[in-house]
């Protein structure tokens, strides 16, 4: 169906084309939009035009122009700053935006233009200016005393932060002591407020969700702002609202908020919006490629999925205006088009921050308070000229205002750009209307696409519903200032016979098709700073198989598909670390023809603390690390120099292993008489059920997977149950990465030995093959060699036809070796994984496999 809408106050005309669909909206269908209240949009020309409820009732034709179907927005809450932030009471509203009942009716209207409404939340901590901390500040006898972060007896010193304000006023912040109970019950009384304003049980006069600000997994702070209280937080609002809908802005930008998930359905993908900044501006797409195979390899699953998914952004209020960042002006001016194309066609919901769409412009200033950050929230400019409906908060403070960046008939302002075929903001609509019309671009999977260009970005979206119809659509974005006439490589793609039209589905033109001559090379044109969308029938590969996922590990290393690993060390000391925090239980290898399978049962925590594995292959190493040079991050790396192995190990790689959100992997060569040297093959996401590592340079392919849901094993106080772990690490090392042919000699030895080191280097007493038991902390370069014991493993390469494993090629082998030499063909489903009787590698079981099992069957054991 076809629907016309007229938008917004100034008369602007747009016409969108939808899609009919039978299927559920859910948030992959949703354009989220960001806006600063006071900043928004003015409805009753008060003194200094404060963004108010009306004016925010009033622009819902202008949000819906753009295809917005969910709005959040920072706090409205009784601040004395004029962000929002540092807020008071949560179950009243700030008076200089108006009544609760004007609220509750932008609330209706919005949802009556099928756009959800979310509330920012500061949940783990209060104003100054409120009964509790005023109640409690300086009395200890407080009913309040132990519900607020003191950090002394007399209540005059805490956990929180002053500053000064835009308007010269104090704000006074402290945090919650969220280990109480009763403001933990608060928090949940206010969130649940919102979501039914009127406490009827019909939860449609409400908010759709909460965005929380500045959220960790793990409490760096303290105070127990961790994931218990946030799910226990969320929990308590889905009693009112079950379908609510929260995001998290993670605390640490360089995380991707993978770890915030088990308590919020969404985080935001702050390192993507880095790396995209850092495209645009340098008119190269590199980063975008990698940052969005590392953002969804993040992802658990490695997709988005309801109850847990990321919100693209690549600008918000607190951080440099995106125009400003990339340079968007004079004859870059076209950066923010490409801007706009990147945020719009990339595969997560995106974000937009109020004022992108029409280039608004703004960088950090210093004028000694919090008003730093105006220029980068300056009023929304609805018209050409200062004056209402526009917002003049910051008439405020003169730094600000006399600095602006905005200044009349300066283009950008929304009656500058409406209507006005190729401005910024008709490229917005148009980019919104793209994406609701077409299913493959909100819910499509993707897969990226080289192009022989650096300046393109392309990547298909692949919707395939149950029931079809299935929608192909192949993204060339340009961020460059001239037409890229760039080839695209679709290999791996599969062709219908014949092969397959092509149709830009903006202009509708006809393109060349798609055929088994130019699969690989396909020709296409892209202007500059722009894209195409392109309608096409060919399939995309399907998900690479899952290699490794940290989930059985004892019985996927002994898998009866191929040979049963062998169990080289189990913990005897009880962790250092304490209960399900941090642990080695047990450690496993097994071997196939092209890498090595390295299986540890354990956990890690959150907060950069990292496994190193070691591998000595028999080329020389390092008997005592040299890894002073390797810069942060990761923390602790180059603080193991000096560290001394037990005499006749010297490994030559290491494998060094930490997890926040995100897993990140690095590779450290470790040569002999030389400094170690590092790589850093990419990031996954713990808990995810594959090893896939994207966004480092990993040619290899190794996988390393983590799941740190282990219950189970040593505790804080026993050993006794490591053998019960199932769960922790898994590896997958092809051969080649340890610098070994495929497949390596037989009989050949691997070193091997792990340990758990802090961000500072120090090592606790999780080492495998273990310690002594009952041993303590090892702390800073351990010497190894005035220990009990090696801790160092061995393992043996099996004989190439020994396929249980046993040291012994016998007639157990041959009955395996038989039954694949029926089969013949690898690719057959019902031969066993790795095809390990293809002897030869060629991808057949067959006579000259036959051979070489032949000779083996001669040499029974291993030396």
């Amino acid at each position: 169906m076809t629907i016309a809408r007229k938008f917004g106050a100034l008369g602007a005309c747009v016409f969108f084309a939808f899609s009919a669909s039978s299927e559920p909206l859910d948030v992959a269908d949703d354009i989220f939009y960001q806006f600063m209240p006071i900043s928004w949009r003015d409805s009753d020309n008060d003194q200094y035009r404060y963004g108010d409820f009306n004016g925010m009732t009033a622009s819902l034709d202008y949000l819906q122009s753009l295809g917005v179907t969910a709005v959040w927005m920072n706090p409205i809450f009784p601040s004395a700053a004029y962000h929002g932030y540092q807020h008071g009471d949560a179950s009243t509203l700030d008076s200089k935006f108006g009544t609760e009942a004007q609220f509750l009716a932008f609330v209706s209207a919005a949802h009556a233009k099928g756009i959800k409404v979310y509330l920012d939340f500061v949940a783990y901590g209060i104003s100054h200016n409120s009964v509790w901390y005023q109640s409690a500040r300086n009395n200890p006898s407080s009913p309040y005393d132990q519900w607020l972060a003191f950090t002394n007896g007399s209540n005059t010193q805490y956990t929180g932060s002053v500053y000064n304000t835009w308007s010269g006023a104090s704000v006074g912040f402290i945090h919650w002591n969220l280990n109480n109970i009763n403001p933990v019950n608060l928090q949940i009384a206010w969130g649940q407020k919102w979501l039914d304003p009127n406490n009827d049980g019909d939860t449609s006069d409400g908010v759709d969700g909460y965005r929380l600000d500045h959220a960790y997994s793990n409490a760096p702070e303290g105070w127990g702002a961790t994931i218990n209280f946030w799910s226990t937080w969320k929990q308590g609002l889905q009693a009112v609202k079950p379908n609510v809908f929260t995001f998290a802005e993670q605390g640490d930008w360089g995380n991707y908020g993978t770890d915030l998930l088990p308590a919020f359905d969404g985080a935001f993908t702050k390192p993507f919006e880095f790396a995209a900044r850092s495209a645009l501006s340098s008119e190269n797409a590199g980063s975008l490629y990698s940052s969005m195979a590392a953002t969804l390899a993040a992802l658990p699953g490695g997709k988005p999925k309801p109850g847990g998914t990321f919100l693209a952004t690549i600008n918000d209020h607190d951080v440099d205006r995106l125009a400003s960042n990339i340079g968007a002006s004079g004859s870059a001016a076209g950066r923010a088009k490409a801007a706009a194309a990147v945020l719009m066609l990339q595969p997560l919901p995106p974000v937009l921050y109020y004022g992108d769409e029409i280039g608004m412009t703004g960088t950090k200033g210093n004028y000694g308070s919090d008003a730093n950050d105006i220029p980068m929230r300056e009023p929304m400019k609805w018209t050409r000229v200062e004056g209402a409906p526009m917002s003049n908060y910051w008439i405020r403070n003169s730094s600000a205002y006399n600095n602006r960046f905005a200044r009349d008939n300066d283009g950008k302002s929304v009656e500058e750009q409406s209507g006005v075929p190729g401005s910024l903001l008709e490229t917005y609509r148009t980019l919104g209307a793209l994406r609701k019309a077409n299913a493959a671009l909100r819910r499509g999977i993707y897969n990226a696409v080289p192009a022989s260009s650096s300046r393109v970005w392309a990547f298909t979206r692949d919707h395939n519903p149950a029931g079809g119809p299935r929608q192909t659509l192949v993204v060339a974005i340009n961020l460059g200032n001239t037409t890229a006439n760039t080839n695209l490589n679709f290999s791996g793609y599969t062709l219908p016979v014949g092969g397959s039209t092509v149709t830009d589905i903006v202009s509708s033109q006809s393109l060349t098709a798609v055929s088994s001559a130019n699969l690989t090379n396909y020709p296409i044109s892209v202007p500059a700073y722009s894209y195409r969308v392109l309608a096409v029938s060919i399939t995309p590969p399907g998900p690479p198989p899952v290699v490794v996922d940290g989930l059985s590990v004892p019985t996927e290393l002994g898998a009866p598909e191929s040979a049963p690993g062998a169990l080289l060390a189990t913990q005897e000391c009880a962790t250092s670390f304490g209960d399900n925090v941090a642990e080695l239980d047990q450690m496993f290898a097994r071997s196939t023809r092209d890498g090595l399978f390295v299986g540890i049962t354990g956990n890690l925590p959150t907060d950069g603390t990292a496994l190193a594995l070691f591998i000595d292959t028999g080329s020389p190493g390092q008997n005592v690390l040299n890894t002073a040079s390797l810069g942060s991050p990761p923390g602790g790396l180059s603080d193991l120099s000096g560290t001394r192995f037990d005499a006749g190990f010297a490994p030559s790689s290491m494998f060094f292993v930490n997890a926040a959100g995100a897993l990140y992997v690095d590779y450290v060569a470790l040569p002999s008489g030389a400094p170690a040297s590092k790589a850093y093959l990419g990031a996954g996401a713990p808990g995810s059920g594959n090893g896939l590592l994207a966004g480092g340079g990993n040619p290899n392919g190794v996988h390393v997977a983590l799941d740190r849901t282990n219950t189970a094993g040593v505790t804080g106080s026993s050993a006794a149950n490591a053998a019960t772990a199932t769960k922790g690490f898994e590896f997958y090392i092809p051969f080649a990465q340890l610098g070994l042919s495929s497949p390596p000699a037989s009989c050949a030895e691997i070193r091997l030995a792990a340990f758990i080191v802090r961000t500072n280097g120090t090592l606790g007493n999780q080492v495998l093959p273990s310690l002594a038991a009952g041993s303590g902390e090892l702390g800073l370069d351990p010497d190894f060699t005035t220990m009990s014991g090696n801790q160092f493993a061995t393992f043996s390469i099996p004989p190439a036809a020994d396929f249980t494993g046993d040291s012994v090629v016998d007639d157990a082998d041959f009955v395996v070796f038989a039954s694949a030499y029926n089969l013949l063909d690898c690719a057959d489903p019902a031969m066993p994984a790795d095809c390990p009787a293809d002897l030869t590698g060629d991808g057949f079981v067959d006579d000259a496999d036959f051979v070489l099992f032949v000779v083996a069957y001669d040499h029974l054991l291993c030396p």
